[in-house]
């Protein structure tokens, strides 16, 4: 590892242009291919240029060295005199947000915040709503009237026999609604057609044998500030990131889906469709009570004339909800707030902020995220009669005092110029996630005290002040260290090590020029 540390530094030197200041790559190693992130030379006018360094003997060494690559996170800053250092790591990543970069150390990977949804209550009606018999009455219809807008009937898969039916479903690790099963039974899908919203209907077997949705959420993805989402209508899906439950049966071309939710909200019914995807992550959107019901609207759709057909293809208006539609639930803007809006919104921003009044959020029954960016002051005390979850505030000046005892607050940011008193961090009992880099704060050590708190992001010298960390599982390094800080910083950790730890390397070169 560190001969091809080595080589790498050694080529960065030669092939830099006249005028420059460093070479810099951030790079993370995937399966087959490297990705990189601020990479290039900084020169000596604030410029900057680009550089080329293929890293394919780094991933070899790590390799001989029993580790995969994949995953791999690469920095290495090299000067003129020939000095670099570096720091390869599956454990440390860097984290990026449209304002900010930090550093993340993972502690803990397999210990993450609990989804919202694993408190919610049970449906109230824990029955399907869909009808088996109706369904398959609905589906023979919805074909033949679009059997005779296209002048010809649709070549749809047979069905698999019973037995094999049978087995996929017994086999399957969560039950299927009984109308899509009906379904199933007069056709193995639609074989690209997109009978449903324009979406081709999978066969049994890829429905019952591909998890197409459930991922396994990682501190890399952000999950604290991704849960604060809350799908709509408030209730109906259970507030989840994603789930085994959340069966997808069709797809659209742009990795979104429809799927049949298993585990629904408490004002949800077991079977209702709603829509998953690249789209939705975080906030999940209601379609129907049942595959039923989207049938019902399908073939009302074609009773009213609400569709298009061009070259033997069936474009249907039939309302299908989606993630930029009217029922939006977030918004960003400048004061004043959005009036009669804020009763459906469960995340609000507002920018250049000065003097704002918050006291129409005391309407806001399902605000879950706040950002506030601009000089202020701010009241902050109407929102504590909301539901609120996550809060960022980029404010001139915090008085934390004004939220005591919070109950719901999870995760908050503060990028302050006036000094925050953190010593009203114990009131608040669900507080799992800090992030202070930008902050003036005093009584830091407040933090070692939250037992609760599983996410913590410290510049590197208010890591220093903090004497006594919580038991985190994950740590974050805000600002911009350089390297040994870096590696001072995540000394103090034992990285787990399944995720291979760090190594950070310095050494010399013979400079190029």
């Amino acid at each position: 590892m560190a001969r091809a540390l080595r080589s790498i530094a050694a080529r960065i030197g030669a092939e830099a242009p006249e005028g420059w200041l460093r070479g810099r790559v951030r790079a993370e190693c995937g399966a087959a291919s490297v990705l990189h992130h601020g990479t290039g030379y900084v020169m000596a006018d604030g410029g900057r240029r680009d550089l080329g360094v293929p890293l394919g003997g780094l991933r070899k060494a790590y390799g001989l060295g029993g580790g995969s690559a994949e995953d791999l996170t690469v920095e290495m800053v090299v000067e003129p005199s020939g000095r670099f250092e570096a720091l390869t790591s599956r454990a440390i990543t860097r984290m990026r947000h449209p304002d900010q970069e930090w550093f993340l150390h993972v502690l803990r990977p397999g210990t993450l915040p609990r989804e919202p949804g694993a408190d919610q209550d049970p449906p109230s009606d824990p029955t399907p709503a869909g009808d088996p018999e109706e369904a398959v009455r609905l589906f023979r219809e919805y074909l033949g009237k679009r059997a005779d807008i296209l002048g010809q009937e649709e070549v749809l898969p047979p069905p698999l026999d019973a037995a094999e039916r049978a087995a996929l479903l017994e086999d399957f690790h969560c039950e299927l609604p009984p109308d899509l099963v009906a379904l199933y039974g007069e056709a193995d899908g639609d074989h690209e057609i997109g009978l449903f919203h324009g979406h081709p209907w999978f066969g049994l077997e890829s429905t019952t044998t591909h998890v197409h949705h459930h991922r396994e959420w990682k501190w890399t993805d952000n999950p604290l500030w991704a849960m604060s989402g809350e799908a709509r209508p408030p209730g109906v899906i259970r507030r989840r990131l994603g789930s085994p439950s959340w069966i997808p049966f069709a797809t659209s071309t742009g990795g979104d889906y429809l799927a049949v939710d298993m585990d629904p909200g408490p004002a949800g019914r077991p079977g209702q469709v709603i829509r998953v995807g690249i789209h939705y992550d975080g906030a999940p959107v209601y379609v129907a009570d049942s595959v039923t019901a989207m049938l019902r609207r399908l073939v009302a759709a074609l009773d009213r004339g609400d569709y298009h057909e061009e070259d033997g293809y069936l474009d249907l208006d039939a309302g299908l909800p989606g993630h930029l539609g009217p029922g939006k639930s977030s918004w960003r803007g400048i004061a004043p707030l959005p009036g009669k809006r804020l009763r459906r919104l469960h995340s609000l921003a507002v920018d250049k902020v000065k003097d704002l009044d918050l006291e129409a959020v005391r309407t806001a029954p399902y605000l879950r995220s706040v950002a506030l960016f601009g000089e202020g002051p701010v009241d902050l005390r109407p929102l504590r009669e909301t539901p609120l979850e996550a809060l960022q505030l980029h404010l001139d000046s915090v008085d934390l005092e004004q939220l005591a005892g919070h109950p719901t607050l999870r995760v908050l940011s503060l990028a302050t110029r006036d000094p925050v008193d953190l010593s009203v961090l114990r009131t608040f009992p669900r507080l799992e996630g800090l992030e202070l880099p930008e902050a003036a704060v005093r009584g830091i050590g407040a933090i070692g005290e939250l037992d609760g708190l599983l996410s913590l992001t410290l510049s590197f010298e208010q890591w220093r002040e903090l004497d006594e960390v919580p038991p985190l599982a994950a740590a974050g390094l805000g600002g911009d260290p350089t390297l040994a800080q870096v590696d001072e910083w995540a000394a103090r950790f034992t990285p787990d090590e399944r995720l291979g730890g760090y190594e950070y390397h310095v050494g010399r070169v013979q400079p190029d020029r």
